[in-house]
């Protein structure tokens, strides 16, 4: 390692931020040598906190919610005005609106969109398969991940979704804090916006609607739950499934072995997403606070520390993953990820994601069963709690 590498990470690990630009190029670079140093370490931007890197020590914060709560907020800055619900809600509160929530985003529940979904990826690619090359976030992730989100989940206009979209894209990938805090505004201001209207128009029998009418613990959902139920869904999904097909495609592209037996055996398929989300989770990292006094990694925390779980480096620590740098389909302890998180507060939309994930990588796959992508190409990523690639450039056999 060189003396200038070797500077460039020690300013990121003692100021570590995932929304520090220089991540981009020295992301699990990073990582793997906090890794090596403890699975705990404090950084001093945004006022101070601990970031966790180790598998065992992010899988303990992960469960134990008594000691690490999510009541504090899930976003390190403090930059949105709205609690989301229910991941900022500890037990019983938070089982009680899971148990609203649950049936909505059931494997079932998930499958019933697949056929509607699939339609429009094949339309999207009927865009661009006479060109022989397409950059696959924008002609392909993006609207695909959107249709399924702001049209058929939600029941949005395009130009409701457009505003969401960039509204969300500005509070979680900005660099500047107030650039966030004005992203989360915006949402949140255009989230009221749709509920306030929604009250005004028959019951379009939708997944705003079935929550707006929906109990809790025997009582009505209120108007500052719904919207901050919607503008978590928004933020958790869109962005992560736009990621995940993206880095799925860039595996694809870059291991050609592993393209064509997925192109030939589509069962293949769980394997193959689930090493993707190990080895590039789209879900960077999340914020607990402390409630109690607690040792963790050999570090004292103490009541009121902040604390992030960085899934990313956990499901590369190669205390449990054998060479976890490499892309290998078909580990033995792959169900050790924790991409989609662990606890009570195991994300809610993962059968979802597996869902749009998979119908993308297929459809793509039957008509474009040779894309490469070029070994010069230069891939950006967004950066921030999400991080996925902002380009998927691709070849293939024009057709």
């Amino acid at each position: 390692m060189t003396a200038t590498v070797e500077f460039e990470l020690e300013g990121l690990i003692e100021n570590f931020d995932v929304h520090d630009e220089r991540l981009k190029d020295h992301f699990y670079e990073t990582l793997e040598a906090m890794r090596r140093r403890g699975p705990v370490h404090r950084s001093e931007a945004h006022g101070g906190y601990w970031v966790v890197v180790g598998h065992r020590e992010v899988t303990q914060v992960a469960r134990d919610w008594r000691h690490f709560s999510s009541a504090g907020g899930v976003v390190l800055a403090g930059t949105k005005p709205q609690k989301y619900v229910p991941v900022e809600y500890d037990p019983p509160q938070h089982q009680s609106f899971r148990r609203l929530l649950n049936p909505h985003f059931s494997k079932a529940a998930a499958a019933t969109f697949e056929p509607q979904l699939a339609v429009f990826a094949d339309k999207l690619i009927d865009a661009f398969i006479a060109n022989g090359s397409a950059d696959l976030t924008e002609a392909y992730a993006k609207p695909l991940a959107a249709h399924f989100f702001f049209d058929l989940f939600f029941g949005l206009s395009p130009d409701e979704a457009a505003q969401c979209e960039r509204a969300t894209n500005q509070a979680m990938f900005s660099s500047s804090v107030e650039d966030q805090i004005e992203g989360f505004s915006q949402l949140e201001r255009y989230v009221r916006y749709l509920v306030v209207r929604r009250r005004e128009l028959p019951s379009d029998g939708g997944f705003i609607d079935s929550v707006r009418t929906g109990e809790v613990d025997g009582r009505p959902v209120t108007e500052e739950e719904l919207i901050g139920i919607i503008q978590l869904m928004i933020v958790g999904g869109d962005d992560t499934a736009v990621h995940t097909i993206g880095n799925v495609l860039l595996e694809l592209g870059r291991h050609h072995d592993i393209r064509d037996r997925l192109a030939a055996d589509v069962s293949l398929m769980p394997s193959v997403l689930e090493e993707t989300i190990r080895h590039m989770p789209p879900a960077v990292s999340i914020m607990r606070t402390v409630t109690e006094d607690i040792e963790l990694g050999g570090q004292q925390l103490q009541v009121g520390d902040r604390v992030i779980l960085m899934w990313s480096s956990a499901n590369r620590d190669e205390t449990v993953f054998d060479d976890p740098a490499e892309f290998q389909v078909g580990r033995d302890n792959i169900r050790q990820h924790i991409a989609f998180g662990g606890g009570v507060h195991k994300c809610i939309g993962e059968w979802f994601a597996r869902m749009i994930v998979s119908v993308a990588v297929e459809r793509l796959l039957r008509r474009l069963p040779d894309l490469v992508v070029p070994p010069d190409a230069h891939i950006d990523y967004r950066m921030g709690q999400s991080r996925g690639p902002a380009t998927v450039p691709v070849t293939f056999t024009a057709s």
